[in-house]
This record gives C-alpha cells, sequence and structure tokens, in this order.
C-alpha cells in the first residue's frame, strides 16, 4: 500500500507526535548552522489575512491571530503565490475519526484492502490474522495532529484547543506549506491516481511530505525560540504512543515514516541544487520512484524498468483470478529483505539503512501479482529487474532468506518471465509445493 493512498489520501496530512519528534530534535541545530535557514530580503511579502473574517470552527479571536501571524511569516518562507482561500478549523477527535474511516472508504474499496492484506501476509510483510484496515485506523487515530484537504481547501486541527501554542504553530506552518503547494501545483489534480501503483505513490507523497517539511524547519527557525523548541519536541515524545508505534508491523511504520524523514532528506539534497527553486523544478518533473528519494543523486535520470507480467491467471485455468497487482518499489523490497530487523539510526531524524539496505539498492523495476485459486490455493508471482549482476545477486541471496520463515513453498531464482529484463530476479510463493509447480509451468518456468 501507498500509506496514505491517492486522492485526498496523498495530501491527508500528518503532522504527526512521530514526525515532530524526529525533526524538531535536529531543529535546534539547524538555527545554529544550516542552510534552511537563511534570510532572504527578495522573498515576496505576505499578503494580510482579513480582520474581518468570521472566526474559524474552535477558534477564539487570540487563536485566529496567531494563526495569521504563522501563515504570513510561512508565506515568503516558500516563496509561492499566496493560499488567499485557506481555510482552518479546530475538529474533535471524533469528528476526525468519522471523517477519516468515511476517506478510507472512499479511497479504498473493501475487495482491495483485503486482497492487499493477503498479498502482504504471503510474503510476510503481516503476521497471519493482522487486519490490514483496521491497523492503519488504528495507526492514524494515534499519530494525527492535523491535516489538509486540498477537495475543501481547508486544513484542521484536532482538538480541543484553547490556545495556539508552539506545537500547534509548528502544525499550522507545515499545513499551510501544503496550502501553498496546492495553490501552485494542484495537489488533486496532479497526484498519482493507481492503486497499483505504490511506488510512485510514496515517491510523490515524499515531495509533498519533504517539502512541507523543509518549510517547517525554516519558519521554526526563524521564529521560535530555542526553549520552544525543546518544549515541543518534549511534548511531541510524550503524546507519541511508542507501545501501539512498536506494535505496528514494520511495513506500516515504514510507510508512514518515508514521506516526511525520507522526503526531508530528499529535498534538502535538492536545494543544495539551487534552493527553492530547484525544488520547484522537482515539481515540474515529479520523482516515479522511491529510487529516487532514497538516492537523489539518480534524480531524474534513473528511471524504473516497466515490467509488463502476462496473464498467469489465466494461464492457471478458469479458476484462478489476479486479486491483487502492484509495483513494489525499493523502499517495500527493503522492508521486505530485512526481514523484521529493526534500522538503526544515530539519529532519529535522519534517514537510518535498513539491514540489507544494500541488497534492495540497485533496484531496477519491478512488478508482483497474488493470485487466488481452488480450495484455498494461492500464489504469487514477483518479477524483478536489478541494475547489475551483483545488484541481482544481492537480492537473490537476501530474498531466499526473507523467505525461510514463511509457510508453504518459494523459490527466488534468475529468470525472466516478461522478456528483456537485464539482470532479473524471480519470486514465487505459494501455499503448497503443488501450487508452486503450477506456477511454474503457467509461467514457462523449468525444472523442479
Amino acid at each position: 500500500m501507498a500509506f496514505p493512498d491517492p486522492d485526498r489520501w496523498t495530501v491527508f496530512r500528518l503532522a504527526r507526535p512521530l514526525a515532530l519528534a524526529t525533526a524538531l530534535a535536529v531543529t535546534a541545530a539547524s538555527m545554529v548552522g544550516s542552510t534552511l535557514a537563511q534570510d532572504d530580503d527578495s522573498a515576496p511579502e505576505a499578503s494580510p489575512a482579513s480582520e474581518a473574517s468570521p472566526l474559524p470552527d474552535g477558534f477564539n479571536k487570540k487563536m485566529a491571530k496567531k494563526v495569521t501571524e504563522v501563515i504570513d511569516a510561512v508565506h515568503p518562507v516558500r516563496r509561492l503565490p499566496a493560499a488567499d482561500d485557506v481555510s482552518y478549523r479546530v475538529i474533535d477527535k471524533e469528528t476526525f475519526l468519522v471523517e477519516l474511516e468515511a476517506l478510507f472508504r472512499e479511497e479504498y474499496p473493501a475487495e482491495y484492502i483485503a486482497a492487499e492484506d493477503d498479498a502482504y501476509t504471503r510474503l510476510g510483510l503481516l503476521e497471519p490474522g493482522q487486519d490490514l484496515e483496521k491497523l492503519i485506523l488504528k495507526l492514524y487515530d494515534q499519530q494525527v495532529l492535523a491535516y489538509y484537504d486540498p477537495a475543501t481547501k481547508t486544513f484542521s486541527l484536532i482538538g480541543p484547543l484553547k490556545k495556539i501554542g508552539a506545537m500547534e504553530a509548528i502544525v499550522v506552518a507545515q499545513e499551510y506549506g501544503h496550502a501553498l503547494q496546492d495553490e501552485t501545483y494542484d495537489l488533486e489534480g496532479s497526484r498519482v491516481k493507481e492503486l497499483d501503483q505504490a511506488d510512485a505513490i510514496l515517491a510523490q507523497q515524499a515531495l509533498i511530505e519533504g517539502d512541507a517539511t523543509a518549510v517547517m524547519y525554516d519558519w521554526a527557525a526563524r521564529e521560535l525560540k530555542l526553549s520552544d523548541l525543546l518544549s515541543v519536541s518534549a511534548q511531541a515524545l510524550t503524546q507519541q504512543d511508542t507501545r501501539r508505534l512498536k506494535r505496528t508491523p514494520d511495513i506500516l511504520q515504514r510507510q508512514l515514516e518515508f514521506p516526511y524523514i525520507d522526503g526531508f532528506a530528499f529535498v534538502n539534497a535538492i536545494r543544495g541544487r539551487g534552493d527553492w527553486d530547484a525544488v520547484d523544478a522537482v515539481w515540474e518533473a515529479q520523482p516515479v520512484s522511491t529510487e529516487q528519494i532514497l538516492h537523489p543523486e539518480l534524480y531524474p535520470d534513473e528511471l524504473p524498468v516497466e515490467i509488463a507480467l502476462p496473464d498467469v491467471a489465466a494461464a492457471l485455468g478458469p479458476e484462478w483470478t489476479t486479486s491483487y497487482e502492484q509495483t513494489m518499489g525499493e523502499m517495500q523490497i527493503g522492508v521486505w529483505v530485512a526481514d523484521g530487523k529493526k534500522a538503526q539510526s544515530v539519529f532519529p531524524a535522519m534517514p537510518a539503512q535498513l539491514p540489507n539496505a544494500e541488497a534492495a539498492a540497485g533496484w531496477g523495476g519491478d512488478r508482483l501479482v497474488s493470485l487466488d485459486g481452488p480450495d484455498g490455493a494461492w500464489g504469487v508471482v514477483w518479477q524483478t529487474d536489478w541494475d547489475s549482476e551483483k545488484d541481482r545477486k544481492e537480492f537473490r541471496k537476501a530474498a531466499k532468506k526473507a523467505m525461510n520463515d514463511l509457510p508453504g513453498a518459494h523459490i527466488a531464482t534468475d529468470a525472466d518471465v516478461v522478456g528483456g529484463l537485464s539482470s532479473p530476479v524471480l519470486v514465487l510463493v505459494a501455499d503448497s509445493k503443488a501450487t508452486l509447480q503450477a506456477l511454474r509451468g503457467a509461467i514457462g518456468l523449468s525444472g523442479s
């Protein structure tokens, strides 16, 4: 799953305690020497908000004034045209959860969630019996402080709130950063729409969130005192439900943090090429893979190989159906080959390599299908391609280890079922040896 996913979900902005805690841990250092905190006399002047506007839902006059001050300070930081039509509100947790569930069900058909749950379980990314939908909704319940919805041009703070303190101001800065993006780049119109393009969706999310996180850094470095930053970091860590996070499957944790942490690192690298002008150019030619996010030096030239798998279900027979199809990409493959082992990071705000990360690097492209057959039979066909023979060997070795504890039958072999790949590795997973043999026959793979 690209998490969150298309439409409003690609811009369902999570100003989460986790994101804040990891980001703000380095904000004090950025105030001292970061290139993200430079004054720029050429920045455009902010447009003051109308004082005659009625108070937004959940706001008193002091809160509304503070939000206006934050917005007016964010606008010149990002140097994009002001989002004059943006509105904001405070909603309670109950209202948020109702909206959350409604948006989730709108974007994810029940059959899609069930199929993805099955595919993740078959690969060992979820434990048998875990409910993907419940896991995601519970994670959002605990981690969301605010979100921006481009459909209504509104950002919502989760309350109740009595004031706009440093924590809330930081959230406002990030969410208004999304409003600025939306004003210039049309977040809904430019989104990746296909559910089966998870890797591209995650890459786009990384640009969106990385951009907004960089705006948050810049604004905080200009506007907040060191004491405020330390207070917010402590508050965020206090609010964070670490126990729930630890119980969350690694794949969902990584999908949640990737747009923020790795996206910020990507945007920071791009800014090193020409500050915000360079970032604006990326918006015109958005990254298409998590590989480009993880390795900014590969953007924009390194493009993934498009892999079109044959109709395996048809080859297996009329009782077989394709229930799920996806491009996993380097980020999700990295979680899979890590096989439950945690990343180690000296500094939590910085991207941390997962164990066996080198086995996911050198990704050239992939395509996965999950199939359902008669009497509970199932299979997964996963074609991958790699940049070099070294990359191919590293992935094949790591894939075999990752499948050691899977039930049923499985293989990882140097095979190309689509034609034209340079360094292919084919992964097959099935409920039984008999199904595995049927898969081999359906795709024309000889041998036992």
